[in-house]
């Protein structure tokens, strides 16, 4: 049987842990310092780090993988290669909450099956709560780990 494992790795960090915390605390003073840096749709974009509040997927983790076992789909051509891997999509949750320049950077591409159907999963999902500084709705670089393999 042939599953689409969705695993969470928010690489840029969604959700906050205790050690992204201590090490947001010791970057505070460079962080709001550094320059962002701008992206397609215009207007600064930033790291997870440079801001106050991350983006979040709506419902939090949660809704993340409820929404991704109910929306994942193993590719056929994919299927029919055996193909299995992790793909790791790159994007921007833009200030409204929208997901723009989903890609999957050329270093990091797994099958191109795998690759196109991790970023049609990833443009096709709804609003994410967007990310926070100083109060303000920014856009911020993000990062999705989707793994594919057979069970």
């Amino acid at each position: 049987m042939i599953i689409a494992m969705a695993a969470m790795f928010l690489l840029a960090g969604t959700f906050t842990t205790n050690a992204q915390t201590k090490a947001k605390q010791q970057t505070t003073a460079q962080t709001h310092s550094t320059p962002p840096l701008q992206g397609e749709r215009g207007g600064g974009l930033f790291s997870p780090e440079q801001v106050d509040q991350r983006a979040m997927f709506p419902g939090g983790q949660e809704g993340m993988m409820s929404y991704m076992m109910q929306n994942m789909k193993y590719p056929k051509e994919a299927e029919k290669d055996k193909a299995r891997g992790t793909v790791v999509v790159h994007f921007v949750v833009e200030a409204d909450g929208c997901i723009s320049d989903a890609h999957v950077p050329d270093s990091l591409k797994v099958h191109p099956a795998l690759d196109a159907a991790a970023v049609a999963f990833v443009k096709a999902m709804p609003k994410w709560k967007p990310a926070q500084l100083k109060g303000k709705a920014v856009r911020q670089r993000a990062s999705h780990a989707i793994s594919y393999r057979f069970k």
